[in-house]
């Protein structure tokens, strides 16, 4: 679920940061781009948790 909300987070603001018109606030601007490396930071830090759960051997 959390992956899910991470990717269409990095998703949405990435096109909105693209759509901002060149006279958009920049606190509109820099907003935007906090969610994006924000959402971006998440994504990485689960794919690297679900990569290391499947190098760990089942025991079982």
């Amino acid at each position: 679920m959390l992956i899910w909300t991470a990717l269409a987070a990095a998703l949405l603001s990435g096109l909105t940061l693209g759509l901002l018109p060149n006279g958009a606030p920049e606190w509109a601007t820099q907003t935007v781009e906090l969610v994006t490396v924000v959402a971006v930071f998440v994504l990485v830090c689960l794919a690297e948790t679900a990569g290391s759960r499947s190098d760990k051997p089942s025991s079982g």
